[in-house]
């Protein structure tokens, strides 16, 4: 399953950052434990701490910390696409246990081997934003086959932040980067009119925001928004309208932007139905009388079929 990579991404800057991995766990973790959490010693592991199970999941997130003396690991799989994995719970399975391998491999011997060791606790989290309801089993029990039948077979639940089971009024009442953003994204591929008021109430709490909160939010709007529309100019002309605080301003630029990408979206219609019928033996004045293309929609469908006989 494809991956929304520049979602991924965009979530990875923000939660990569402490201090937002710490509201995350805050607002929408929801634990007896986050209270507990010794904040000094939250840590992000690098890329290397793991090796084979982790090379592929750019987008994931390790942390370690203390709570009351006792080592913790925090590994957060973002699973930020269009439909559920159902193997999640052995997916789960098995970042736990790389985790714990390394660590293992790490203990020197004669540590490991003292009655008194143990390993520390990985708390697995799953962030999903898809539009499908997650139906996925969250114990590893109920994924065995007859698992609960037993006791003493290996079982664990993962923690489960679903994007659209978040209240909007609660993430824009909390004034922080991770919760904006998320207020966002919780509308995308909606109407213009909600994620008009949405920006519109982030942009009017501005005074509420910590500056470096807001300043962080700002740039993961950006690199969405470049992604959204294909361009930086053109996210950067939305930015600085959204930075003027211009109601009508901002209205007229989130309806460009939604303008622009519709457009963008019909005219890659047409060029894919065009190579369709191409393929199919049609020449390309018969495809431009069929389909009534543009001239700049001929000349594009030209350098697509020029692309695609040079790659062939």
């Amino acid at each position: 399953m494809a991956k929304e990579n520049y979602h991924d991404k965009g979530y990875k800057t923000l939660l990569s950052k402490k201090r937002h991995f710490i509201k995350f766990l805050r607002h929408f973790v929801k634990k007896d434990w986050v209270g507990l959490l010794d904040e000094d010693s939250l840590h992000l592991c690098d890329k290397g701490f793991v090796d084979s199970f982790f090379k592929e999941l750019e987008s994931d997130l390790i942390y370690s910390a203390k709570i009351k003396d006792n080592t913790v690991y925090f590994y957060v799989l973002t699973e930020l696409q269009s439909t559920v994995d159902y193997t999640m719970p052995f997916r789960m399975l098995k970042y736990i246990f790389a985790i714990l391998m390394r660590v293992f491999d790490d203990t020197p011997e004669e540590e490991r081997g003292r009655a008194d060791f143990r390993l520390p606790a990985v708390v697995p989290i799953v962030f999903y934003n898809g539009d499908a309801g997650w139906v996925v089993k969250r114990s590893f029990k109920e994924y065995l086959q007859g698992g609960s039948l037993f006791d003493n077979v290996i079982d664990f639940e993962y923690c489960l932040v679903d994007i659209k089971l978040l209240n909007k009024k609660y993430l824009l009442e909390n004034h922080d980067a991770i919760s904006a953003a998320i207020a966002v994204d919780k509308l995308r591929g909606d109407d213009f009119e909600p994620l008009f008021e949405v920006l519109m109430a982030i942009v009017n709490a501005k005074p509420d925001f910590d500056p470096d909160e807001y300043l962080d939010f700002m740039a993961w709007l950006k690199h969405t928004l470049v992604h959204r529309v294909g361009s930086e100019d053109e996210a950067d002309k939305v930015i600085e309208i959204i930075k003027e605080r211009d109601d009508e301003k901002m209205r007229t630029g989130i309806d460009i932007l939604f303008d622009n990408v519709e457009a963008k979206g019909a005219a890659q219609y047409a060029i894919n139905t065009a190579i369709n019928l191409y393929n199919k033996g049609k020449t390309i004045q018969e495809i431009t009388d069929l389909l009534d293309l543009t001239d700049e929609l001929v000349e594009q469908l030209r350098e697509r079929l020029e692309t695609i006989k040079e790659a062939a």
